[in-house]
């Protein structure tokens, strides 16, 4: 699917990671690529591949790959999207969506998954110096502190969703209504809009047909570009739902590691 093979795919994500590539060295496959990168940092987790003194200098990195994509993206994405999200024509927040749906949901239940493994279980306490062990280890050293960062990540995205809900709706429909009326565009939405227009401004019911002039008799622009906004409101809870159950799941993981 990506197209590469495993070590020049690696060599990818941690360029990218350290900011020497552009995320656009993706591809369209962006969801795909960040996906690997939580695999990879799966994988380094149990593989017998790492044994010796590299291991951990290794797992440290997948660490930081997986972290750094995730922080970077979002944070990009809150910026970039700030001036279009309420525009007819973007299509970002679907790959902004899908990242938080699949691999930012992926590596927390890694992150699950290794705190489980390693605090006590039940009543049973672990001894002073085994905890003392466990709280100063690589591995749980690394899982506080990607726990933190998705949690930080993920309440800087929230603040921005609710932000983009509660602006003023004449704020939202004035920047649909430019967009389509300044975008030079050929196709698309904007096309769309200007064609109807000029159809109900001219309307000839010989040519078009009688269903045909009725119909467009009904049209107005405003009120499509009011639908436009509704929809994307309904988008943007439901993301907001989705972010917001991550954000508990983490907090409440992160509250765990807080009491070793």
């Amino acid at each position: 699917m990506l197209d590469s093979t495993f070590e020049d795919a690696v060599e990818l994500v941690t360029a990218v990671s350290n900011g020497l590539s552009s995320y656009k060295d993706f591809g369209h496959n962006l969801v795909e690529w960040f996906n690997f990168a939580v695999f990879l940092n799966a994988w380094t987790l149990c593989s017998d591949e790492l044994g010796g003194k590299n291991a951990y200098g290794y797992q440290s990195r997948t660490w930081h790959i997986v972290n750094s994509l995730l922080e970077k993206y979002i944070s990009e994405a809150v910026g970039s999207l700030e001036s279009i999200i309420f525009t007819p024509y973007d299509n970002s927040m679907r790959t902004l969506v899908q990242v938080v749906s699949e691999p930012l949901a992926w590596h927390g239940l890694i992150l699950q998954a290794c705190v489980r493994s390693s605090l006590p279980s039940g009543k049973r306490k672990k001894k002073t110096g085994s905890a003392a062990e466990l709280f100063s280890s690589p591995l749980f050293l690394a899982v506080r502190d990607s726990t933190q960062s998705l949690c930080t990540t993920l309440e800087v995205l929230l603040e921005w969703l609710k932000g983009l809900v509660n602006q003023s709706e004449e704020g939202k429909l004035e920047a649909i209504l430019s967009s389509i009326q300044n975008n030079g565009k050929n196709d698309g939405p904007g096309q769309v809009f200007r064609t109807l227009e000029n159809l109900t401004s001219s309307m000839n019911s010989t040519e078009l047909g009688h269903r045909i002039t009725e119909a467009l008799k009904s049209w107005n622009t405003v009120d499509v570009a009011r639908k436009l906004i509704t929809g994307k409101h309904v988008m943007l809870n439901e993301f907001i739902k989705i972010c917001e159950s991550k954000f508990k799941s983490l907090q409440k993981l992160k509250q765990q590691i807080s009491q070793v």
